[in-house]
């Protein structure tokens, strides 16, 4: 119940009532101000989060001038008392209590996970009842921001469904297994990957004396998940198996799903006309099943238009998703190579990064079995030929394939040829886009500008460029300029498709002021698949407002298009025509593109100043961490395309400078594929600029590169095979360093942490290189089990990053210090030192470390006695890294930490599947430090559960590897549990 007649509602579509009435709120950018600052409620939103859930990552110019606009106008809508107020960094509002239906909702199943813990489940049950009927609908229904949907809606979602779950955990411990039996077959059918759900109903089923049906169940989801994922059931899952047929129901810990159905669809094309029939046969053929579509025909036909005009038409008959890649079979920028598809293919459909492999034969095996049973779409744009094609083609019905070439592809399926427009369709485009009195009027004139464009889309659109927005619209007049030149060229407009649009492109360069001219000719020289308005810029040499103002002339002129805010591309057409342009024009092409590259790696330096402060910046940040990450989104592809074009072309050193200034990135954000490709291009240049330092650093890349997969073994083998250069040794000896450590090769570690100590003296090293090696040496001591050394070592390291402002650095000494104190029995610093490292974390945008950290919050955390609190933690661990992926090391950790709570908790029997779970991460990733705690952490859940052989197995197994390897800590726990055992 609220306290008072406001009534606010975010959990469906927005609800606003003031005093007890309706407020309309109706302009679609105030409904986003709104619902960001209801979500953030009783708290101050900075004005850059507003400007990016209302504009995105690219706002205009103004958007900071418009906000206070819309505020103020919210501000009048609710009326008095006001709520919304104005704060240091931003605007806050402020609600009372109960007035917004998240609270309500957060408050319930708050009280219901405290009554739970309690015991008191009647009455946990109702509290979680009431947190659901907080909701009517998906969450933000009606509020149009991409950047909220991305983001804060699939949270809610997420809290929904583990308000579900833990009700259904509560009424299972009320006896009412028959009545959750159809919500959990419902929640299955919905959510087929959350294991959770199926170890829920598996129990529920058991406890209504239907065994058969709760194996049958097993049997369902182990299906599912071998042909969604091609893997196994987890663990837990097999331990409920296993517990229905020994008579114990056992419960599980939480797996997230990983499907994410997605489009990719571009916006479908304004005023597109004809191909009725066309139209018809193709939307027919996919929305009666299975089909594969080849939509062929000359450049500038409008296959692109036409093939997502269908995509939209049929897509709800795809409600899995609607993938979408331009191949850029037929364009001057580099083709995409098939492995970088099906990796982005592979990621839009929310697989791990861990689970992406890097060969070829490998993605295109686990694309196709992540398809396998779905309804997708794939619109496969611009393709060249049948084997660009055919490795992205599903092996399985239910999906279906539509695709766009210039050539006639020999595949099995359908072929459609779309030719020009016939003369009334093409009459119909220029007389929509000039209107109803011109197409009175200039009847006749129409019909000549379209003959004389060939009724060719791409060049009757160039036309319209230089018609639309003309005070008195002249057609005639544009007529007899399109027909002026001698009779040859009349004669090839008539017959040629190509000439046609050249000579509509030739009317719309020449009309260009020369400014505006110049920068189309240079977009000629762009290597990506689209350019900022800040490239522009920089291909130039002039500042951005000019930039954007001609950028704006060349999209009226329709030779530029938006993609985006602040976004623009061209044609592949426009594209060859603009550089031939330039050739002709005698620009100085290499000092242009040379202008661009400079841009690409002095912004990409900025980013990494803001990201990763320790490495040394060039100068005070000038963008935020958002706003870096923003720009590494946008102009990633632009960036490894003008990296492969200088490897291939030169200038080399750039090739290199400018992956080593993405690097950082690319790894960290599951980019592997395209990683390994740029840096595979990059190491090529420098080898064969005979550059040993930038041999050296792009080795190390690739070694780093390895070890974020997981293949601790490939990236040593990528260190032995380079002799590090003098300037690059440091980066070679900490990353060989980092490897013997997670190998548990504990010597090899220490000599290679104490000769980057050695490096650090160096004249001109920079700080970060001596906090790495004090960082690196104390986590081998803590490894050894010493633990004095290790914070003598770790506190030094912390006092320099601090000094240094290397959050990244700073944050990997505050945990490793935590790691230290729960060692050491000190859990209250413990805590306080890995929360300290989780908000550093935050700040840098790093989420794989956060992941770890929060792990052993969760155990500092249990062993502190706030096992409740543990377990949210452990939890969160576990979404988080599953969502992340790409690290079994960090996700072996997080599971032995589940464990740890869990059997704190008195529950030995799921502790056990954690840590086996833990140990066979750590055992296939070569993880030996985590292999020792898994066994050591094993022996005391087995004890627990009253398995004392198996107990004495793990115990005298982890001894010995701990002894073997130097681990002190686990060695002097397994004895002594040993002892204790015998």
């Amino acid at each position: 119940m609220t306290l008072s007649q406001d009534e606010f509602g975010v959990l469906g579509s927005l609800v606003v009532r003031r005093n007890g009435r309706s407020v309309p709120v109706t302009a679609a950018k105030h409904r986003i101000v709104l619902a960001t600052l209801l979500l953030d409620a009783n708290r101050s939103v900075p004005a850059s989060d507003l400007i990016r859930r209302v504009w995105g990552e690219t706002p205009p110019d103004r958007a900071a001038q418009t906000l206070p606009v819309y505020v103020m106008r919210l501000r009048r809508a609710l009326g008095e008392p006001p709520l919304i107020h104005t704060t240091p960094t931003g605007y806050r509002i402020d609600l009372p209590p109960g007035a917004l239906d998240l609270h309500r909702f957060e408050a319930a199943a708050e009280q219901g996970a405290k009554l739970a813990a309690a015991e008191d489940f009647t009455a946990a049950a109702d509290a979680y009842e009431r947190a659901l009927e907080c909701w009517h609908g998906p969450p933000l229904a009606d509020v149009p921001s991409e950047s909220l949907h991305e983001t804060e809606a699939p949270n809610l979602v997420e809290q929904r469904l583990r308000v579900i779950s833990e009700l259904v955990d509560v009424k299972l411990r009320l006896g009412r297994s028959d009545e959750v039996v159809a919500d959990l077959r419902r929640l299955t059918a919905q959510h087929p990957l959350r294991e959770r759900f199926w170890s829920q109903l598996m129990v529920a089923l058991y406890r209504v004396d239907r065994q058969a049906d709760a194996l049958d169940a097993y049997r369902q989801a182990s299906t599912t998940l071998a042909r969604e994922l091609g893997v196994d059931p987890s663990d837990s899952l097999r331990a409920v198996q296993h517990a229905i047929l020994t008579g114990d129901p056992a419960l599980h810990q939480p797996v997230a799903s990983t499907w994410a159905p997605v489009s990719q669809l571009p916006a479908p094309v304004g005023n597109f006309v004809g191909r009725g029939a066309e139209l018809t046969r193709v939307t027919g053929l996919l929305e009666r099943g299975t089909a594969t579509v080849v939509v062929c025909g000359p450049p500038g036909v409008g296959k692109t238009a036409f093939a997502i005009s269908v995509a939209h038409a049929v897509r709800d008959r795809y409600p899995d998703g609607q993938l979408y890649v331009n191949l850029r079979g037929h364009s001057t920028s580099p083709p995409l190579p098939t492995s970088a598809v099906l990796a982005r293919f592979l990621r839009a459909m929310g697989v791990r990064a861990d689970h992406i492999p890097v060969d070829e034969e490998d993605l295109v095996a686990g694309y196709r079995a992540r398809l396998r049973g779905r309804r997708v779409l794939i619109t496969l744009d611009n393709a060249a030929s049948v084997e660009q094609v055919r490795p992205l083609l599903p092996a399985d019905p239910g999906c279906s394939v539509l695709i766009t070439s210039r050539n006639e592809l020999r595949l099995r399926g359908t072929t459609v040829r779309l030719d020009v427009l016939r003369g009334d369709e093409a009459w119909k485009l220029l007389a929509r886009s000039l209107g109803a009195e011109a197409a009175v009027t200039q009847f006749d004139a129409l019909g000549e500008l379209a003959r004389l464009c060939g009724y060719l889309p791409l060049a009757l659109r160039i036309a319209l460029g230089n018609l639309v927005g003309s005070s008195h619209v002249d057609v005639a007049s544009y007529v007899e300029e399109l027909r002026g030149g001698d009779r040859l060229a009349v004669l090839a407009v008539d017959n040629d498709d190509t000439a046609a649009v050249r000579r509509a492109f030739d009317l719309s360069y020449a009309a260009l002021a020369p400014a505006a001219a110049r920068l189309f000719r240079l977009t000629g020289l762009l290597p990506g698949p689209d350019f900022s308005v800040f490239g522009a810029a920089a291909l130039l040499d002039a500042p951005e407002d000019v930039a954007r103002g001609l950028l704006e002339d060349l999209a009226s002129a329709h030779l530029v298009q938006r993609v985006g805010p602040d976004r623009f591309a061209l044609h592949d057409l426009l594209h060859d025509y603009a550089a031939d342009r330039a050739e002709a024009a005698g620009e100085d092409l290499d000092a242009a593109r040379r202008r661009l590259f400079d841009w690409y790696l002095r912004t990409a330096v900025e980013v990494g100043d803001v990201l990763y402060p320790e490495l040394g910046t060039s100068g005070p940040p000038r963008m935020s961490p958002d706003e870096a990450r923003a720009w590494l989104a946008a102009e990633r592809a632009s960036v490894l395309a003008a990296t492969e074009h200088c490897a291939a072309r030169g200038p080399l050193p750039m090739a290199w400078q400018l992956i080593n200034s993405v690097s950082g990135y690319l790894g960290s954000h599951g980019h592997h594929v395209e990683f390994l490709n740029a840096v595979g291009a990059a190491l090529g240049a420098a080898r064969a600029a005979g550059d040993h330092d930038a041999e050296t650093l792009m080795t190390v890349w690739l070694a780093t590169e390895h070890r974020n997969l997981g293949n601790l073994r490939a990236a040593q083998r990528h260190l032995r095979a380079v002799r590090p250069s003098a300037r690059a040794e440091w980066l070679h000896v900490g990353l060989d360093g980092i490897v013997h450590l997670e190998l548990g090769e504990l010597p090899a570690s220490l000599a290679a942490f104490e000769r980057m100590a050695e490096l650090a003296e160096v004249e001109g090293a920079l700080p970060h290189v001596r906090i790495s090696a004090l960082t690196g040496l104390g986590a081998v001591w803590l490894m050894r089990g010493d633990l004095v050394t290790a914070e003598s070592f770790l506190s030094s390291g912390l006092a320099l990053a601090q000094a240094a402002d290397g959050v990244n650095i700073e944050a990997a000494c505050a945990a490793l210090l935590g790691r230290c104190s729960t060692a050491a029995g000190d859990y209250a610093r413990a805590a306080e030192l890995q929360r300290y490292a989780l908000e550093a974390w935050y700040r840098s945008g790093a989420r794989h470390p956060r992941a770890e950290a929060m792990a052993h919050l969760a155990a500092a955390l249990c062993l502190g006695g706030e096992h409740a609190e543990a377990m949210r933690t452990a939890q969160r661990a576990l979404a988080l890294v599953q969502e992340l992926g790409g690290s079994r090391r960090i996700e072996s950790e997080v599971h032995n930490a589940l464990g740890l709570v869990l059997r704190h908790l008195g529950k030995p029997g799921l502790a056990v599947a954690a840590h086996l779970r833990a140990l066979e991460l750590a055992t296939s990733s070569d993880y030996r430090y985590g292999v020792a705690r898994s066994h050591v952490s094993l022996v005391h859940a087995l004890s627990a559960d009253g398995r004392r052989a198996e107990a004495l197995r793990h115990a005298r197994v982890g001894r010995d590897l701990a002894s073997r390897s130097g681990f002190g800590e686990f060695e002097s726990l397994a004895a002594a549990a040993l002892s204790d055992l015998t």
